[in-house]
């Protein structure tokens, strides 16, 4: 019996274990000195690997920031979001499950979208990145922008477009952001959100 594919889960799984350390490590360091300050080499040793180790996966600092966004991207709690968004009875519960799930989101990888955002400019990489990933999520919210429309939720007026605009400039990333740094707990500014939301698309 040849043990050879059990050989490779093994590399596999380390090779996926490495790559979060790195990433853990890079988040906190960016977050805590600031992205100009860090280098490779400091990102190794915070992860206990050699420095080639990090450049063979990302390659740079800009791709270290960009596999972040990556990681953020593919959090569990919008598809869990999504899912329960198309399965809502009515605009209210609609916006309230699409104001949970993106705090949700945003919360988990507040420190990885600090480094993105705050550092778009230091890198052609990292501004196409941050382009991707608000792209991504007006994507998202443009799915629960379609599910108001088959509700029949929204006020008299707004259509599909309209909708999916005001759900980004209340639950996208620079929302979220300016109201933690006004000192708001995640809670309110969930209610908060939500609450915008349902006024400014919802029938009475």
């Amino acid at each position: 019996m040849s043990t050879r594919p059990y050989r490779s889960s093994v590399r596999e799984q380390a090779a996926g274990l490495t790559r979060t350390a790195i990433l853990d490590a890079a988040e906190r360091l960016f977050a805590e000195h600031g992205y100009a300050r860090i280098t490779i080499v400091r990102v190794a040793e915070a992860a206990d690997v050699a420095a080639n180790t990090v450049y063979a996966a990302f390659g740079t600092k800009a791709g270290l920031v960009v596999a972040l966004m990556e990681r953020g991207a593919a959090e569990p709690a919008i598809g869990r979001a999504l899912d329960r968004v198309s399965k809502a009875a009515d605009g209210a519960e609609a916006v309230r499950h699409a104001a949970r799930g993106t705090g949700e989101t945003v919360r988990r990888h507040v420190r990885a979208m600090e480094v993105l955002y705050d550092n778009e400019r230091a890198d052609p990489l990292i501004a196409e990145a941050v382009r991707c990933a608000d792209d991504l999520q007006r994507a998202r919210l443009g799915e629960i922008a379609d599910r108001l429309v088959e509700l029949g939720a929204l006020r008299e007026g707004i259509g599909r477009a309209g909708a999916a605009d005001v759900l980004w400039y209340y639950l996208g990333q620079s929302s979220w952001r300016r109201l933690r740094r006004m000192g708001w707990s995640w809670q309110r500014a969930e209610e908060w959100l939500a609450s915008q939301v349902a006024m400014a698309l919802l029938r009475p």
